[in-house]
């Protein structure tokens, strides 16, 4: 019990020396999410890029290359992952593409109107109060802006035991009609099912979704 709820705590937080560990599993376990959010997200030559909870960065390379002239600036608020994340992107930083800030997605250091999209894959679970976060989201985006949330399926998510400690799971429909009560309007959702692993003897199967929704003025 004690075991789950630590990795519990470290998936919420990455901290201290299981930091590193704990990002190479999240870099693993969610590649296949990452690939489904980009393929959904439609960015165009130029456009201004929110992440939010980029872990160690270790997709910055694959979203770089996606299109032309892309700037990206992610928020993060484990100290660790930040400062992995920034020893490994050193030539994207110094090109004047790359951001990382420390913060919460609850309260962030943008301007209004900053960026033409925003993402965060596997990272609504541990919002408390989700308006809060999706007011600052919709304020930082331009108008029109789209913002695309990575998750997996409650049910799926489900066959994790650590998931019942400090998880706030959502089916799809629950978290559209949790983006639809806060100003924006889903009009795409993308589903797969990842490659399966193996956890603690037991195969698993998680269900990907990404959910594509423009703010509403």
């Amino acid at each position: 019990m004690k075991e789950l709820k630590f990795i519990a705590q470290q998936l919420r937080k990455p901290a201290g020396d299981f930091a590193a560990a704990i990002a190479g599993k999240m870099n693993e376990g969610n590649k296949s999410l990452y690939n489904l959010t980009f393929s959904s997200m439609n960015l165009s030559d130029g456009d201004r890029v929110l992440e939010i909870g980029f872990g160690n960065g270790f997709h910055f390379k694959e979203f770089f290359s996606l299109k032309k002239n892309l700037t990206l600036h992610g928020i993060d608020y484990s100290k660790e992952m930040v400062n992995q994340a920034t020893a490994g992107n050193m030539a994207f930083i110094k090109s004047g593409r790359l951001f990382l800030t420390k913060g919460s997605s609850n309260k962030m250091p943008y301007k209004d109107e900053t960026f033409d999209k925003v993402f965060c894959n596997m990272v609504i679970y541990f919002w408390e109060d989700p308006e809060k976060h999706l007011k600052e989201i919709q304020r930082v985006l331009n108008p029109a802006g789209r913002f695309y949330t990575g998750m997996r399926t409650r049910q799926s998510m489900r066959e994790l035991p650590f998931t019942q400690f400090g998880f706030n799971l959502y089916t799809v429909e629950e978290w559209k009609s949790i983006l639809e009560h806060n100003k924006f309007k889903v009009d795409d959702t993308r589903c797969k099912m990842d490659p399966g692993f193996e956890e603690n003897g037991k195969k698993v199967h998680l269900k990907s979704v990404s959910i594509s929704a423009e703010k509403i003025i």
